[in-house]
């Protein structure tokens, strides 16, 4: 997704997602209960990238975990510290395990 205006994005400290979807996120320091899921959705990223290493002779055996084509997988969630919830989209980076936030306010 673009960008909106007034959007802030940056990088989460810790998410705990026991089943893949987030139940729990720190950011600034603060701990945030989602309390609802607006949306889910996928990215795949540069999948030419993996197809073609796949593919050629020279990496038949390259594992599909070592590249990183940037797929990614993201929520929208309504989340709160206390008081008021706000809406943030949640991303995970599929390669790396790290998380991103985008908070629209």
């Amino acid at each position: 997704m673009s960008a909106e205006r007034g959007a802030e994005r940056g990088f989460l400290l810790d998410v705990v997602a026991p089943a893949g979807e987030p139940l729990f996120f720190t950011w600034r320091g603060r701990s945030y209960r989602v309390y609802s899921v607006l949306s889910r959705w996928c990215e795949s990223g540069g999948w030419w990238q993996r197809a073609s290493t796949e593919n050629s002779p020279e990496n038949s055996t390259t594992s599909e975990s070592g590249i990183n084509d940037g797929a990614r997988t993201s929520w929208r969630v309504e989340a709160a510290p206390e008081g008021a919830l706000a809406v943030y989209d949640l991303e995970r980076d599929e390669s790396s395990g790290l998380w991103r936030i985008t908070h629209h306010g």
